[in-house]
């Protein structure tokens, strides 16, 4: 199978392709951790799999031997003629040379329409992470878990909690719309080229909105607003962010039971979200 250190070479070589830093692109070469990936996913042969970036097609091949159908978005044209070469005989395989972040994940669905779920499983391009995830969450409708394999510094990120160094605005966004767990984590040793950074495979569920917001994408700007500058006082970052007076935030405060010289990382995504709704959702 491809995911091993001499298949990857030998592929590589046969296909004359350099991994491009521009595309984060390193070669997952332990056969371990590809088939825990799938294990950790739990896919079965009812499944439709999504997978962006699949490269040389390592965790592509055991997708589709554990699953129905695989949707594989490459944006890269080199891996376009390995994937059909050595994947493309493949029943069930559909494989897209597009940008992820242009798809129309709805329309794209119907691919999967005799599937019973539709998950992600993916080692995703590192330097988009933020993107495909919020793209995920906010357009992908019925496709409820994701497991993809990030940098470990993200991963923590993206699990943090108040009052710690990697509390931050993504994760209290994340934290309204899904639950992020931690699969295990992932050795440099596990790719080539060995990359910098540490990784990890994380599962994010999507679950019901904590509250009910009027306007998501203000409410998204908003956590960002008020992590902008984490030396300042929330007062302070919402004074420099909005026509407001210090007196309306003062009351908006007092509602939400936040102290007058508080920070935004001290707060959970409950008051945070009803300092929101007392600032722009109250009638």
């Amino acid at each position: 199978m491809i995911g091993n250190p001499q298949k990857t070479n030998e592929i590589l070589q046969k296909y004359n392709i350099r991994a491009r830093k521009r595309y984060g692109q390193n070669f997952l070469i332990d056969e371990n951790i590809l088939d825990k990936i799938v294990m950790t996913a739990g896919i079965v042969k009812t499944d439709g799999v999504i997978e962006i970036g699949p490269g040389i097609g390592a965790l592509t091949e055991r997708l589709i031997m554990a699953s129905k159908r695989v949707l594989a978005y490459e944006i890269d044209e080199r891996f376009i003629n390995v994937l059909e070469n050595e994947l493309g005989n493949q029943e069930g395989l559909m494989i897209r040379n597009s940008d992820f972040l242009e798809a129309d994940l709805e329309a794209d669905r119907k691919f999967f329409s005799d599937c019973a779920r539709v998950l992600v499983v993916s080692n995703i391009p590192y330097y988009i992470t933020t993107p495909i995830i919020s793209k995920l969450l906010k357009k992908g409708s019925g496709i409820d878990e994701f497991y993809l394999m990030v940098q470990k510094e993200v991963g923590l990120r993206l699990t943090s909690k108040p009052n710690t160094k990697d509390y931050n605005a993504f994760s209290v966004f994340i934290s309204h719309l899904a639950e992020v767990s931690i699969c295990f984590p992932i050795s440099q040793n596990c790719f080539i080229p060995r990359p910098d950074v540490e990784s990890m495979m994380i599962k994010i569920k999507r679950t019901e909105p904590k509250e009910p917001i009027d306007n998501l994408e203000h409410f998204q700007s908003f956590i960002q607003n008020i992590f902008e500058n984490r030396r300042k006082t929330l007062m302070n970052n919402l004074l420099r962010s909005y026509s407001l007076t210090r007196e309306g935030i003062g009351a908006a405060f007092n509602s939400a039971a936040i102290p007058e010289q508080a920070r935004s990382e001290s707060l959970d995504l409950g008051r945070i979200i009803g300092l929101y709704k007392n600032l722009f959702e109250k009638q």
